[in-house]
């Protein structure tokens, strides 16, 4: 064991980054510059301010919560699916697949969600999972 199997790969750290940011409220603050200009509309701007702060605080709730639990759901489900086929396939092309057919199961699941937010929750749930199992291992061996 090593310091690097701790650390992630290269692709999982934009994953990382892109949660953070979203953490952090990148969501809100775009959310409050709209509230900021549609709250100068005369007479309908407050309504529809306060309607447009909780649409954003809605989306960034299901962006932060729903939608990484059911990445991680699509993941697992995915995963046992190909356990079932057996190690019969390309590696790579089984790599592929599993995140396809990953991706699709999230926008069944989470209509609407964009393509590239999408694979990135996925990527990310996967990242988890294993570091799960990471921890698992390590925590078994003792």
């Amino acid at each position: 064991m090593s310091v690097q199997d701790f650390l992630p790969q290269g692709q999982v750290w934009l994953v990382w980054l892109v949660q953070a940011l979203l953490a952090a409220g990148l969501i809100a603050l775009l959310s409050g510059l709209i509230v900021r200009v549609v709250s100068g509309i005369p007479v309908v701007g407050p309504v529809l301010a306060a309607a447009v702060r909780m649409l954003f605080s809605n989306y960034e709730k299901w962006l932060s919560e729903r939608v990484p639990k059911l990445a991680e759901q699509a993941v697992l489900a995915t995963e046992e699916r190909w356990r079932k086929v057996g190690p019969q396939y390309d590696p790579s092309a089984r790599a592929e697949a599993k995140l396809r057919e990953a991706m699709e199961a999230l926008q069944q699941m989470a209509p609407g969600l964009p393509r590239d937010i999408a694979q990135r929750q996925i990527e990310a749930a996967l990242a988890r999972i294993r570091a799960m199992g990471m921890e698992q291992k390590a925590g078994g061996g003792k």
